[in-house]
């Protein structure tokens, strides 16, 4: 007899756990696995309207607006649930995380093929799902870029920033982005944090030293760049800006001169630091260096118009007149050449290479000159000059 009431008890605890879901509830989820999402969403709205503190109502109308693409009214159910039930943070906050990769994926798939309106409309869908997605914000950045967006691109960048304030790489866009729309202070509050903050790499530093001597503030600069200098002391980059910052914000030629040398040990082939102390000695009176540095500067990149033209000051105060006029006159050439106006550009050439025959730059740039004009046997001419040339 035990036996039976044991079993009877065992049956009405079953009954009770079958009754405990409302008809309303039931229909909703048939008609869920049917895809005849309205007619489930009208027995769910009933059901709410019966049981309007049952969290399990809300949690499935949420799941229901998501399959419906009606991202508001999600996250406005489970809102309901989670003021109705906390625990149920951990299921929704699964079923997120699950529904969200969903959509970033496809629109991962759709950026890949360059489908941009579908990629951005899926991404879109992946951070309403989850609007605290750092990387579904990035996505959607590069996406809007790519789409020509220009507002919602720095937008996306702002709202990843907002999730994530020390990584790299949204913290570098939104302080050039708050530069380019005159929020100095603020680009400069945004760098100086993930520096002291974060991991900062050498653009970091770059981007706020260039934002503060761009506001006038060259003493923070000069001292953004002892810093830097200090952890990434052989980076041609700092030591590039550190010698700038010194010519042209103190006057400091001298010391200017050591940093342009001290890129060019790093990167022989980098033209604008050997421009730079070219013009760098010139400023420091040392007519005759800066001369030798400009003859290297015009033999590795003969078509450097600047250089050129620092060339023909430097040898000219350095007391070579005729060869500083040479070297005017290749600068006129080069001149002519940016006009199209190539002929002209080849007679002053000719001259330069006729009483300088040793000389290999001005062949190189007449060679140039033939070869943009279809003179070939004047290119092959400025060839036979560069092959028996003295340098």
């Amino acid at each position: 007899m035990k036996f039976r009431l044991a079993l009877f008890t065992l049956v009405l605890a079953a009954i009770a756990f079958l009754a405990c879901q409302s008809a309303e509830m039931t229909s909703a989820k048939v008609y869920i696995q049917q895809k005849n999402y309205p007619a489930a969403l009208e027995q769910l709205r009933t059901a709410a309207e019966k049981e309007p503190t049952n969290p399990a109502v809300f949690l499935t109308m949420g799941k229901l607006y998501a399959e419906m693409d009606s991202l508001d009214e999600m996250n406005r159910a489970f809102d309901t649930v989670l003021e109705l039930d906390s625990v149920a943070a951990k299921d929704i906050r699964a079923w997120r995380l699950d529904k969200r990769a969903e959509y970033f994926n496809k629109g991962l798939k759709y950026g890949e093929d360059e489908k941009w309106e579908k990629a951005i409309s899926n991404t879109e869908t992946a951070v309403k799902i989850d609007p605290e997605y750092a990387d579904g914000w990035k996505n959607l950045a590069y996406l809007y870029e790519q789409s020509g967006d220009k507002e919602k691109t720095a937008g996306s960048y702002l709202k990843a920033y907002e999730l994530e304030p020390l990584n790299l790489l949204f913290a570098k866009q939104v302080a050039v982005n708050s530069f380019n729309e005159g929020e100095k202070e603020r680009a400069i509050e945004i760098l100086t944090k993930i520096k002291e903050e974060g991991e900062p790499d050498v653009e970091v530093y770059l981007l706020l030293q260039r934002i503060l001597l761009s506001d006038g503030r060259e003493d923070e600069a000069l001292t953004i760049l002892v810093e830097a200098e200090e952890k990434f002391p052989d980076n041609t980059d700092i030591l590039f800006d550190h010698g700038a910052l010194l010519f042209s914000a103190f006057d400091n030629y001298e010391e200017a001169a050591v940093y342009f040398e001290r890129v060019i040990e790093l990167d022989p082939n980098n033209t604008d630091a050997l421009y730079n102390l070219t013009v760098t000695l010139y400023k420091a009176d040392k007519f005759q260096e800066s001369a030798d540095k400009g003859e290297i500067l015009v033999k590795n990149d003969p078509q450097n118009l600047l250089g050129w033209v620092q060339f023909a000051i430097s040898l000219k105060r350095a007391g070579d007149t005729k060869k500083g006029s040479a070297a005017e006159s290749v600068a006129k050439a080069l001149q002519n050449m940016e006009d199209k106006k190539y002929e002209e550009a080849i007679t002053e050439l000719e001259k330069v290479t006729k009483n300088f025959s040793e000389w290999c730059a001005p062949w190189a740039v007449l060679k140039v000159a033939c070869e943009a004009t279809g003179n070939a046997e004047g290119s092959a001419d400025a060839q036979k000059g560069l092959d028996s040339c003295g340098e």
